[in-house]
């Protein structure tokens, strides 16, 4: 196993549930019976251990009903960080009016304009998360990671903040007049 760097932080369990918990969109991987992965978009509900979904018949709920193991996937960029959130696990369809009533997915909207009226369990076996950092707030962790005991602002005073496309104005770019005598380059 690689250890992550410096412009990766590994997310703990309880940041990538808080993170599941403020967005209702994702991505869930299935595997057709060939073997084959298929991934498709979902609305869904985060609950306290496990991700609830609607869907209607299809590859998807197939997947489900053969037991498949699935991923399930988030991702955001959030002032030029990004962070990704995956769940790995098994889905089960609920088959119960308590356990569809218990999972919260009744005020679930669809994107589509289809009725799915299956309701479905993500058991999560395994979760993780990574937020890559942007190149200056990655300096500056390191710079405060790395300063002695006690020590204030940046290790390194004659350090340039990297700014991205959003954080700056655009810098107009020279013109040159044409050397005299030779070709212009």
């Amino acid at each position: 196993m690689h250890a992550p760097s410096p412009e990766v932080e590994v997310l703990e369990v309880a940041e990538c549930w808080r993170l599941l918990r403020i967005s209702h969109l994702g991505r869930i991987a299935v595997v057709d019976p060939d073997g084959s992965p298929d991934l498709f978009p979902v609305n869904y509900v985060a609950g306290a251990d496990a991700l609830f979904l609607r869907t209607a018949p299809g590859a998807k709920l197939d997947a489900f009903a053969a037991g498949r193991p699935v991923a399930f996937e988030i991702d955001r960029e959030n002032h030029g960080d990004v962070w990704s959130v995956v769940v790995r696990g098994r889905a089960r369809i609920l088959d119960t009016d308590a356990e569809v009533e218990a999972s919260g997915v009744r005020g679930l909207r669809s994107a589509g304009s289809w009725v799915k009226n299956e309701v479905v369990r993500v058991d999560p076996d395994r979760v993780s998360g990574r937020r890559f950092l942007r190149a200056s707030r990655s300096a500056s962790r390191n710079a405060r990671r790395n300063a002695p005991p006690g020590a204030s602002g940046p290790a390194d005073s004659g350090a340039h903040e990297i700014h991205d496309a959003h954080d700056s104005k655009p810098k107009p770019i020279p013109h040159l007049p044409p050397r005299p005598g030779g070709s212009a380059v």
